[in-house]
């Protein structure tokens, strides 16, 4: 399904394609910092197989100077730094879209399906220049973000800028050396015979953006709430979050700790709370198994800590560098037993920085762990976004006694004055005190324990039960501290669709255009899974007309959640689980399809 620009919008999609190994990320990313820092609102979309070397790989870049919400499929200017990429890719090429090649690579035009009365053939020879200016074969794809610029029409001068900051901790050459490659390829993709259909020049006195993946925006939200410990075993797609706590963590006065593994990372971060630090730990599915053990472990001791769990496709390794939204049910019941927990689940980069930083107050408000439900289509990806409001982050840190003689807080003391780490309360909430604390001797570990909380003593029948309930309390006090469901769109419409995650994304943006052409259509985003809004989503269901539910799955994780919490379900649904996000494309044809 094509979808046509709107009247007055300018807008241009850049697809980067060829074999790993080749920096096609990090350069289609240049290009992004270079339209974003001239006024436009970008979102990107990195595919790649879970190879090092070889496979294929994209970099799709969406620039607009209008408000964008996702990616999309249609591409005006195709960079092949291969001949299958051109094959590959050629049905998302627009009419009049260009291909940018090297022609002693291969020839375009012999390509099957190009036509050069539909396509407009851009050669600039890539390795030609890159042997010209003395750099090194990777330095194609610097040639080649030239060459797109100077097929659009676009300074060069930005990405120049852009480059030198890029290289500013190497030598000096190297940035120019860089430069004159792109510069070259601009040349050469000026001397095409057919024109780009836009006049995409550097936007003015525009409002301030940065560019941030999904894990740059958890990260920032760590940072704001204070966290004081992050650990962590790499795993795609949280790794990269393991890297920006590593870089910016020092000077945040951050302990950043690269675990032996996952088990590790999740057994410290329980440690790390039990002294009294704002503790996260993240990783994918296959690694959230590992840490499982230990994730009931801050239930049954009451340990406030945050647990990124980054959804990729399943089971067992799966898909590793693809999305899906497949471990909803795994977040709400994994380890052994029955505990309260908090599940948040962020659906675009504004979200998981807000989010985040709530994240670590729940967990502290409620003494229990929080887990933010994130996939690879949010960690990965990148797009423009207003700074962060650090203004509207609070730190609420609970019953919480940090110093001084727990006898000042007599409500926490048995009748023979001895501290009762987890006394039995009517919201469930026993005040924490922290290591050296005068008098505030305890224990934690992983035995059901009684009110002191010394472990064995707590296998008796009352006590065990007592405990159970207390701790299962917190959920109706969660319930009015969690994050309510968002609502976008109008208050009546021919169809209201309920979604969780980063569903969010493609669904807005195909509120917009399905609004273009006068169908109307409702949202609600589940922000808080669990405890599940039961009330919220119900009132939402009774007041629509026609119902749906859109989620990354297959078996309908969500949708089953609306039955067995609301009593209902949905008159229509749509699902996908093979590693790719949906497109807008995709949602607008279903949504018409429905509503025919």
């Amino acid at each position: 399904m094509r979808r046509e620009v709107p009247e007055g919008a300018t807008e241009v999609r850049i697809r980067i394609g060829g074999p790993a190994g080749f920096g096609i990320k990090a350069a289609g990313q240049s290009l992004a910092r270079v339209f974003a820092r001239s006024g436009f609102e970008t979102f990107d979309l990195t595919e790649y197989p879970s190879l090092i070397k070889g496979g294929h790989n994209t970099y799709h870049l969406r620039v607009s100077d209008t408000p964008i919400y996702s990616h999309v499929l249609d591409t005006d200017v195709l960079v092949a730094l291969d001949e299958p990429t051109v094959g590959l890719h050629l049905d998302e090429l627009t009419e009049g879209g260009a291909i940018v090649f090297d022609p002693k690579a291969f020839d375009a035009a012999q390509v099957d399906g190009v036509d050069a009365d539909h396509h407009c053939l851009v050669p600039v020879p890539l390795d030609d220049i890159v042997y010209e200016v003395g750099g090194v074969k990777i330095m194609r794809n610097v040639a080649a973000l030239g060459a797109v610029l100077g097929y659009i029409g676009f300074p060069l001068e930005p990405l120049a800028d852009s480059i030198r900051q890029q290289f500013a901790h190497k030598a000096p050459e190297i940035a120019e050396q860089n430069i004159a490659a792109a510069t070259k390829g601009y040349e050469f993709s000026r001397e095409h015979d057919c024109a780009f259909p836009h006049n995409l020049q550097p936007l003015s006195d525009r409002p301030a953006r940065m560019l941030v993946d999904g894990n740059e925006a958890f990260g920032i939200g760590a940072l704001a709430a204070g966290v004081g410990l992050y650990c962590a075993y790499p795993m795609t797609p949280a790794s990269s979050l393991l890297h920006f706590m590593a870089k910016h963590g020092e000077r945040e006065g951050v302990v950043v700790k690269h675990t032996e593994d996952e088990l590790a990372a999740m057994n410290m971060v329980v440690g790390g709370a039990f002294a009294g630090t704002r503790s996260m730990c993240a990783t994918s599915g296959g690694g959230f198994s590992l840490m499982v053990e230990a994730f009931g472990f801050a239930g049954v001791s009451e340990s406030a800590c945050v647990v990124g769990l980054f959804t990729r496709p399943g089971p067992a390794t799966g898909l590793p560098t693809w999305t899906e939204q497949s471990d909803l049910r795994f977040a709400l019941h994994a380890a052994q037993g029955e505990f309260p927990r908090v599940v948040l689940a962020p659906g675009d980069h504004d979200d998981a920085f807000h989010l985040t930083w709530q994240a670590f107050n729940l967990a502290d408000q409620l003494q229990t762990p929080v887990i933010l439900l994130g996939d690879s289509y949010l960690s990965d990806n990148r797009r423009t976004t207003a700074p962060f409001d650090t203004s509207a982050v609070t730190v609420e840190r609970g019953k919480l006694v940090a110093e001084g003689d727990i006898a000042d807080h007599p409500e926490a003391l048995a009748e023979d004055g001895r501290y009762l780490r987890y006394k039995i309360t009517d919201d469930g909430l026993s005040v924490r005190a922290l290591p050296g604390v005068k008098g505030a001797q305890q224990i934690v570990n992983s035995y059901e324990h009684d009110e002191v909380g010394w472990g064995a003593p707590g296998e008796d029948a009352p006590t065990r039960v007592a405990q159970n309930d207390k701790r299962m309390r917190k959920l109706e006090l969660a319930r009015t501290l969690v994050p309510p469901p968002a609502r976008f769109g109008p208050e009546s419409a021919d169809l209201s669709i309920l979604l969780f995650g980063t569903t969010k994304m493609p669904v807005l943006q195909a509120l917009d255009w399905l609004a273009e052409d006068g169908v109307t259509i409702n949202v609600m985003q589940v922000v808080t899974v669990w405890p599940f809004p039961a009330e919220e989503v119900s009132t939402f269901l009774d007041a629509a007309g026609t119902t749906a539910i859109i989620e990354g799955n297959h078996t309908g994780q969500l949708q089953g959640l609306v039955r067995e919490q609301c009593l209902r379900d949905v008159d229509h649904t749509l699902h996908r689980y093979d590693g790719r996000p949906f497109s807008p494309e995709q949602v607008t044809e279903w949504v018409k399809e429905v509503l025919a």
